[in-house]
């Protein structure tokens, strides 16, 4: 095994669609939200795409399935699906820890806090303003206890 291939056990087969990392429960509230969107379905074909995402992708299927702007008619709908799904997280602030880091926002907060000798005390990080950015930029569905992101 080389240091540029990942392990056998984590590579990704080829011509496999992405599948996310985490791997949320489904539960009750992913339940409602399948059997609420079949409801709505006229076509067996459309309820027939519907069951197919909801097999290949469990919760965050029926996760995107509670977003108000999924058609859930759209022929490709497994297709937009997997365009927009970024992945699960049990806690939104495992979430905005990623957010920050692929920034690069806490590398610099903690260079500067090192070469100004400020303690970690003595900066807080606003929560609220930048958990409102990343609601601007990313659509949040909360399901069975956890935070099904997806980009806008």
């Amino acid at each position: 095994m080389s240091p540029e291939a990942p392990p056998p056990h984590q590579r990704e087969p080829e011509n496999e669609p992405w599948r996310p990392h985490s791997n949320p429960p489904f539960g009750p509230e992913a339940v409602a939200s399948v059997e609420h969107s079949l409801a709505q379905l006229k076509d067996p074909d459309d309820a027939l795409r519907i069951l197919s995402g909801v097999e290949q992708n469990g919760a965050a299927f029926a996760a995107y399935l509670m977003l108000h702007d999924t058609n859930l008619a759209a022929e490709n709908i497994i297709d937009t699906f997997y365009d927009s799904y970024l992945d699960a997280w049990q806690h939104f602030d495992q979430f905005r820890t990623v957010v920050l880091e692929n920034l690069g926002w806490l590398d610099a907060v903690k260079n500067v806090m090192t070469e100004q000798g400020i303690t970690a005390d003595h900066l807080v990080w606003n929560r609220g303003a930048i958990d409102a950015q990343i609601l601007e930029t990313y659509d949040a569905v909360h399901l069975d206890g956890w935070w099904h992101i997806f980009q806008k």
